[in-house]
């Protein structure tokens, strides 16, 4: 039998060769890897052409309007002179409010004294009627026509004057009988009787009287006191989405509640809404915005500045034109339009810093990093403008840095 011997040494060599192979191999593919990587996320140079872009968003806004709110202290009866959403000038007597624990048989019991007491009166006075009281005959009986026939009508809008003016002539008339016939035990009684009647309803009735011009609405929600025109500039991100989650289960206003009534700048109201941090195209102060909102009409807005709340963007458009139904209505959904023509670049080029938009210009070979507004973007482009605070020259042909892809977030 042949026997074969195989020199370890040799065996050994072998093996070594292949394992320097295979180490060199990947050696290579690791660099071809990281060269492919940075040119992946290395980065690039683009230049600034000027552009137009136009694009719309659709949104959950809340709706803010420049308003008073009039409280009557603590009631639950009150008559209203004026109908929801109709205009009232300053000294218009709006709404009276009566106080808790007033019956409304009060009233009709100083009606029926003052009915006993005229009867009463015509009784001493006999067939005798002289100019002035036939005057004030005439008057309430056209007076009561009038009230009568807005009843039947179904056009309420002018009964509580009319009850008004005819309780001014019942008691006017009441006042001059009394004056010139002579007064009886009854009668005596009987004025007696209807000045504490009086009395009670004066002491608790408060007339409500509009203090400045607008529309007024009988109608409030939970924000109807703390969210106002003036109280935008504290607005949250945070406070907007309760809003917006709150109404997407109870939109509903009630009436009373937390007031007697509010008076409604009719003409200048608010559109407020978020947009995520990540997002550059934002509201900016004094662009023009095309708004549709959903069941209510198109209209044109001016935007406010936006700013940066938590961990979103609040924005806010101002719209000049009668607010109409949307008097008492808190959250809408709406089409915001933008629309603008500037400074084109690629939108990778638009970075973030603590939520604010900038981008690199490339001066004097250095990287220079410049806050902008990012007024309108569609899928790879955007149209920007210097924040005002800015002084860097960012015009057309301007070079500037566009980031690739980060490798770690």
């Amino acid at each position: 039998m042949e026997v074969l011997y195989i020199n370890k040494n040799q065996r050994k060599r072998r093996r070594f060769k292949k394992s320097v192979l295979v180490v060199a191999a990947g050696f290579l593919l690791l660099m071809l890897l990281l060269l492919l990587v940075l040119m992946h996320f290395g980065g690039s140079e683009g230049t600034a052409r000027i552009g137009s872009i136009e694009t719309s968003q659709t949104v959950t806004a809340v709706v803010v309007r420049r308003e008073s709110v009039v409280t009557g202290g603590e009631f639950d009866l009150a008559d209203r002179y004026m109908q929801e959403g109709q205009r009232v000038a300053a000294g218009d007597r709006v709404m009276d409010v009566y106080k808790l624990g007033y019956s409304r048989e009060i009233t009709m019991s100083l009606w029926r004294t003052r009915q006993e007491i005229y009867e009463a009166q015509l009784g001493v006075l006999g067939e005798a009627r002289d100019v002035e009281l036939r005057n004030y005959d005439n008057e309430i009986e056209k007076l009561k026509k009038e009230l009568s026939d807005s009843v039947l009508s179904g056009d309420t809008s002018g009964v509580l004057e009319l009850k008004d003016r005819l309780t001014m002539f019942l008691t006017d008339r009441s006042e001059y009988l009394r004056s010139t016939i002579q007064e009886t035990e009854t009668l005596r009684s009987l004025y007696r009787l209807a000045d504490e009647r009086e009395t009670a309803v004066s002491d608790s009735r408060i007339a409500l009287i509009a203090d400045r011009g607008g529309r007024v609405s009988y109608y409030f929600d939970d924000y109807s006191a703390a969210l106002n025109a003036d109280k935008l500039s504290i607005v949250t991100s945070e406070l907007i989405d309760s809003i917006i989650k709150k109404n997407e289960k109870s939109p509903k206003w009630t009436a009373a509640g937390g007031g007697a009534y509010r008076i409604v700048d009719g003409s200048e109201w608010y559109l407020v809404f978020n947009t995520p941090l990540s997002q550059g195209m934002r509201v900016s102060s004094g662009e023009k915005h095309s708004v549709d909102i959903r069941g209510y009409g198109k209209f044109e807005g001016i935007g406010e500045t936006s700013f940066v709340s938590g961990q979103k963007v609040v924005n806010i458009i101002k719209i000049s034109a009668d607010i109409g139904t949307l008097i008492d209505v808190r959250t809408v959904r709406a089409e915001i339009g933008f629309a603008a023509e500037g400074i084109r670049v690629e939108k990778r080029a638009v970075q973030f810093e603590d939520g604010k938009p900038f981008v690199e210009l490339m001066i004097d070979g250095k990287r220079t990093g410049v806050y902008v507004n990012v007024f309108a973007e569609d899928g790879g482009h955007a149209i920007i403008g210097a924040n005002n605070t800015s002084s860097a020259p960012l015009n057309e042909g301007v070079r500037y840095w566009i980031p690739k892809k980060k490798l770690f977030k």
